[in-house]
């Protein structure tokens, strides 16, 4: 099934975005971290997604709008 996945880690390399592509349902990767120029060229090969430096807050404001 189709997911985003979601990290909360200071950065993503190459070796972990290889992982993610290699699990064939991930569509879209966010992160509170950064992700390397080298990573994003994976994921954008494998048509997948990504958004880096998302506020850890951006997820709890939308768990709040969705709770009210």
């Amino acid at each position: 099934m189709p997911h985003i996945e979601i990290k909360t880690k200071e950065n993503i390399y190459p070796g972990e975005a290889q992982d993610i592509i290699d699990k064939k349902t991930v569509v879209a990767v966010i992160t509170t971290g950064t992700i390397s120029p080298n990573a994003k060229k994976l994921f954008d090969q494998a048509g997948i997604a990504w958004a880096e430096n998302v506020p850890e807050s951006e997820f709890r404001e939308s768990e709040a709008k969705e709770e009210g």
